[in-house]
């Protein structure tokens, strides 16, 4: 069960994950796609970026929406979504992305990493801000019908780069 305190090193730890599997893919592969009609792997990293801004504007409007409120002690903010996320059904499926987060495919490798890490930089700073605020009546609805608290958006971003780190397993293994 991943802890507040704990939500920054658990997405510094999945983002070497993302960056030593995108490291395995070599220049001339980064147009690699699962199956034809499918992300390559440069688009997988621009959706990463683009939803995970739109989280961060997701965020940005609760904090400034809600009156502020002291934060409840560290250890009692509600971060973990995994138990959420199983029983809400859609663990395993294939989701379709908001219009929002879909890939443009302009974007150069080097321009949606550049992109994918300033973002990560901004989240951090948000994540500072929520460690000063009560982030558990902070909620805002998810598109698949349930809700997450603040705190839980930050795990979710995670949660989310983890799912894309076994497409691009896949894509790998499409293509051997």
């Amino acid at each position: 069960m991943v802890k507040f305190q704990d939500i920054v090193p658990y997405m510094d730890q999945i983002r070497q994950k993302l960056t030593k599997v995108l490291e395995s893919f070599g220049p001339n592969e980064k147009g690699l796609r699962e199956v034809p009609n499918g992300w390559s792997v440069t688009e997988i990293v621009e959706h990463l970026g683009k939803l995970e801004t739109m989280i961060q504007y997701q965020l940005k409007q609760m904090l400034e929406r809600e009156p502020v409120q002291p934060s409840e002690p560290l250890e009692e903010k509600v971060t973990d979504v995994s138990e959420i996320l199983s029983t809400s059904g859609i663990i395993g499926k294939k989701i379709k992305a908001p219009e929002q987060a879909m890939p443009t495919g302009v974007l150069s490798y080097d321009e949606a990493m550049d992109k994918l890490n300033r973002v990560r930089e901004t989240t951090k700073q948000i994540i500072t801000k929520l460690a000063e605020r009560n982030t558990n009546d902070l909620h805002d609805p998810h598109p698949y019908g349930f809700e997450l608290n603040a705190a839980q958006w930050a795990h979710f971003i995670a949660i989310h780069e983890t799912l894309h780190i076994r497409q691009l397993g896949r894509i790998r293994e499409a293509n051997q």
